[in-house]
Parts: C-alpha cells; sequence; structure tokens
C-alpha cells in the first residue's frame, strides 16, 4: 500500500508544473483560435462584400428593361427582398469556390494539430477525348473547342464533385460553430484589454479577459471534434469510387479474356490446324501412292507421323497456357516449381501454405508469378528470382524479389498495371520496391479461404 501511495504521489505534477502547462494551453490556445478566426472568417466575409456590394449594382440595374425577368420580379417584392436574396446567392457561390482551398488547409490544420489523417475524397478531373465528329468530350459534356472543354472540366470537377459539397458544408458547419466560439475568445481577450484601460472599467475588463483566457483553447478543441466527420470523404462517394473501379477493372477483364480467346484461336489457326490439314493431305497421298510406290508412302506416313508428333506438342503448350495440368493436378505450389524449372532465370521457390487455395485464385497466383518471373528475366535482365509463398490471417501472399536493375513501375497499361488490376478484381493488391539499380521486390496478397 506505501508503495501504491508513494507512486500516485509522485504521478501528481508539481504546482509550478500546473501553472507552466495552464500557460502553454492557453498560449496555443489563443493562437490557434486566431488562425482558425482567419481561416474560417474567411468565406463569410468575402461572401457578405461581394453580396452587399454586388446588390447595390443589381437595385440600379433591376429597373432597367434589361434587367432578366427573375431580377425585376424580386425587386417587385421591395429592395431589401433583392438585396437580401443577392447576399445569398454570393455567400453560397463563395462557400462553393472556396471550399476546396480551405478545407485543405483545414485538414493540415487538423493532421497537425490531433495528429488525424483526413483523406479527401476529390475525384480527378476527366481526361479528353477528341471524336471522330471533332468534338471534345470532356466526361460531362460534347463540346467544339479543345480549350472549352477543358476549361468545364475544371469547373465541374470543383463544383459538381461530391467533395466539393462536403467542403462547402465543412465551411457551414464549422461557421456556427468554431468560428463563435474562436472569436469569441479572441474578443473577450481584446475587448478587455480596451475596457480595462477606461477609468472605472478595470474590475469588467478583467473579467472579459479571464473569459478569454478560459475560453482560448475551446475552439480548437471543437474544431478537432467537428472535423474529421465533414472533412472526410463521403461514405456514397466512396461506393461511387468502388463501382467505378470494378467497373473498370470488369472492362480490363473483359478485355483480358478477348485478347486470350484470340491468343488460343490464333494457336490453333497457324499451329494444330494448319498440321493437321497437312496431315489429311500427307495421309491422302499416301493412299495413291500405297500401290504404286510403297516406298514413297512409307516416307509420306514419316513425315506426316512427326507433323502429328509436332501438332500434339503444340496443342499441349496451348492447354497448359491455358491450365496447366500440373495446376489442376497438383496445386499453385508445385505449379510454379515446374514453372521455376523452365524458366530462363535460376528461381528459388519457397512456401509456407498449408493446403490449396481455391481454383480461381490458384490461376490467378499463377499466371501473375509466371509474367513476374517473365519481367524479371526480360525487362530487369535478371540472374536471380526468388519466390516465397505463404498464408497468413487467411490471405495468401507471394514475394517474388530479383536481383536486375530495378527501376519498375507500375504506370497505366503496364503489365504490372494490369495485374494490379486482376488482383483488385478479387480483392487483393500489388505492392512493389523496385528503386533504381535494385533489386526489385513485389509482394501479391489475396484473401482467401483455403481447402
Amino acid at each position: 500500500m506505501k508503495d501504491v501511495t508513494s507512486r500516485a504521489t509522485r504521478r501528481q505534477p508539481e504546482p509550478g508544473r500546473d501553472r507552466r502547462w495552464w500557460g502553454r494551453e492557453v498560449a496555443r490556445g489563443i493562437y490557434r483560435s486566431a488562425v482558425l478566426t482567419g481561416l474560417l472568417g474567411v468565406t463569410p466575409a468575402v461572401g457578405l462584400a461581394v453580396g452587399f456590394f454586388g446588390s447595390q449594382d443589381t437595385l440600379s440595374w433591376s429597373s432597367k428593361l434589361t434587367a432578366p425577368l427573375a431580377v425585376r420580379g424580386l425587386a417587385a417584392f421591395g429592395e431589401e427582398t433583392l438585396a437580401l436574396w443577392w447576399v445569398v446567392v454570393a455567400v453560397a457561390a463563395t462557400f462553393v469556390l472556396l471550399g476546396r482551398p480551405l478545407s485543405q488547409a483545414a485538414r493540415r490544420l487538423a493532421q497537425r494539430w490531433t495528429g488525424a489523417e483526413i483523406e479527401a475524397g476529390y475525384r480527378p478531373v476527366p481526361p479528353l477525348t477528341r471524336l471522330a465528329t471533332g468534338f471534345w468530350w470532356n466526361g460531362y459534356a460534347y463540346l467544339k473547342s479543345e480549350g472549352e472543354a477543358r476549361r468545364q472540366a475544371g469547373l465541374y470537377s470543383r463544383t459538381r464533385d461530391p467533395q466539393a459539397r462536403r467542403d462547402a458544408l465543412w465551411l457551414l458547419v464549422a461557421s456556427v460553430t468554431v468560428l463563435p466560439v474562436a472569436a469569441l475568445s479572441l474578443a473577450g481577450l481584446t475587448g478587455g484589454i480596451c475596457v480595462a484601460i477606461m477609468p472605472g472599467f478595470l474590475g469588467w475588463g478583467l473579467i472579459m479577459i479571464a473569459a478569454g483566457l478560459v475560453l482560448s483553447p475551446a475552439g480548437w478543441r471543437v474544431f478537432g471534434i467537428i472535423a474529421p466527420r465533414f472533412l472526410g470523404p463521403d461514405p456514397r462517394s466512396r461506393l461511387d469510387q468502388r463501382v467505378d473501379e470494378l467497373e473498370s477493372i470488369r472492362a480490363d477483364l473483359t478485355q483480358t479474356q478477348s485478347t486470350e480467346l484470340e491468343r488460343i484461336e490464333r494457336g490453333l489457326h497457324d499451329g494444330a490446324q494448319a498440321r493437321l490439314v497437312a496431315l489429311g493431305l500427307s495421309m491422302g497421298v499416301a493412299e495413291e501412292l500405297i500401290d504404286k510406290n510403297p516406298a514413297a508412302a512409307k516416307e509420306v506416313l514419316a513425315t506426316a507421323r512427326a507433323s502429328a508428333t509436332v501438332a500434339l506438342d503444340e496443342l499441349r503448350s496451348l492447354v497448359r497456357g491455358i491450365n496447366p495440368p500440373v495446376l489442376a493436378e497438383r496445386g499453385v505450389v508445385d505449379a510454379i516449381r515446374a514453372l521455376a524449372l523452365d524458366a530462363p532465370v535460376d528461381v528459388t521457390v519457397t512456401s509456407s501454405v498449408p493446403a490449396r487455395p481455391e481454383r480461381p485464385i490458384e490461376a490467378a497466383l499463377y499466371f501473375t508469378v509466371a509474367e513476374l518471373i517473365t519481367n524479371a528475366a526480360k525487362h530487369a535482365r535478371a540472374s536471380q528470382v526468388t519466390v516465397h509463398l505463404g498464408y497468413d490471417s487467411d490471405t495468401l501472399t507471394a514475394i517474388v524479389t530479383d536481383d536486375g536493375i530495378g527501376g519498375a513501375t507500375k504506370a497505366r497499361g503496364s503489365g504490372l498495371s494490369g495485374i494490379e488490376r486482376r488482383m483488385a478484381a478479387l480483392g487483393g493488391r500489388l505492392d512493389m520496391e523496385s528503386p533504381s539499380g535494385g533489386p526489385t521486390l513485389i509482394t501479391v496478397t489475396v484473401p482467401c479461404v483455403l481447402s
């Protein structure tokens, strides 16, 4: 008991330390309240200023016949109504236009002050596409001019993005919650100082200063509570992005399937089919020569038999590329070991996978490792490749390391990009470390349940 009491006594901060901590907290609160007031006060200030001065011009314009019917209709209800309408429009437009830069600044402040990393779910600007008709498609509309299409795409990506609407909502919420608290603290300090120097109001000034000091940490603490809830991406936006991603993956898989079918058709047409046709012709010639010239018929039959052997080898090679028999019979580990024996580089395969995964996972991982080994020999000019297969926490992992020149990238259209999309279709991912000069380490993970 004595030991526990002594430890508790030692943990209590000293009075001097308490005062120093309170002083730092107040100083930090005053600084952060000033930053938040400046950051969040920009939007309503600019919106109100634009709305006020714009309303004056609109009031003088509304009496002219050239003014739009809507403006003249609002003016009919009174100048106050027209001025208020203009101020509301100006403030709303300011919230939308300034939402992104101010929200980005707020995210950086949240990470610096609270350690919370808030991701922004902004959609990228769609690329321009030139159509055969001469029009430009920017992801939103067809336009004749490339410059106009580019400008509209940039504007729409900022105004129609769901994250932009959340940014505007964040500024609105912060303006009525964080801003008043932070500004009230500063107002108490500055107002208290001004009141204190007035004769006979020292007491009131000290009270205002004390209230400002007490409220100084409240502004950024409210900011830390509200920021993660409104500055993050909209869950529906994440769902839309996932739908777009799945559609892209489906398109890639469709294209991959079409390419594979073309490869099979080309292999059958140019290889086995041509040899089987030649085999049939040779058999016909042998039938005609069998009675007239048996020796020549034997030579034709020997050539036909050799051609049949070559055609059979080509068919086996084609089938092996579609679904290797060793993969179906022995599983992905033994199939990769068999693949290593025929590889153009020295491949070492290790495994700690206790059982076989599902067939689609096996096929995807097998062809992925096969492509990575080919890339290491062809592009990285490697002489040694190491493949390790592991399984942990319902996740199958393949780590492929080579001693090549490195510098591999997942640029769009590359083989690694295609592997990444194919793995994403199965819920997996591809991570890569490939500095210039090597070595290259590629990790492929895919969730699965072993049989």
